[in-house]
């Protein structure tokens, strides 16, 4: 008779206390994460109305009441968001994509090409953003060559850069 399967049995494997727990905790710390987003991240994760709600209120709180929102918050997350799809979005809006660094190791090629005096990047930066300011690109790049030769900080590369990046 106590080998017989009965209702209990049915279905997945039984969790222990101890890793239902351990659960809720790493759900708690996620919740404890998501406080430090800012609105657009929090938005781009699709969290429910009331996850966005606890997130909110839990703001607001401190101490103790911050302990018992974000055990509240976990359990909205546990019931109402997915937790593992909440990680991975979370991770993958940390991780600038591979494009992304591409993107930008070509401004810095563009910008000390620049800097060295040659302006042949100029066409393809063209062809890419079509209104950018020639003239202040060659001032920028000029500016940056003369702080470069006097050994002052690289204050118009940055700007020059920052140009770039804007386009």
């Amino acid at each position: 008779m106590a080998d017989e399967p009965g209702w209990w049995d049915v279905g997945e494997e039984r969790k222990s206390k101890s890793q239902l727990k351990r659960e809720h905790h790493d759900i708690k710390d996620l919740g404890a994460e998501l406080l430090g987003l800012s609105d657009r991240m929090l938005r781009q994760l699709g969290l429910s109305e009331a996850a966005l709600d606890g997130i909110a209120t839990a703001r607001r709180l401190k101490h103790g009441a911050l302990q018992r929102q974000l055990r509240h918050l976990a359990n909205i997350l546990e019931s109402e968001d997915d937790p593992a799809r909440i990680r991975a979005d979370l991770e993958r809006m940390r991780k600038p994509t591979q494009d992304d660094i591409r993107a930008l190791h070509q401004l810095e090629r563009w910008r000390d090409a620049l800097i060295a005096g040659d302006e042949s990047c100029l066409a393809e930066i063209a062809a890419r953003a079509p209104g950018f300011d020639r003239e202040l690109v060659r001032e920028l790049a000029a500016a940056a060559r003369q702080d470069r030769a006097a050994a002052r900080p690289p204050k118009s590369a940055r700007r020059l850069y920052a140009y770039l990046r804007q386009l």
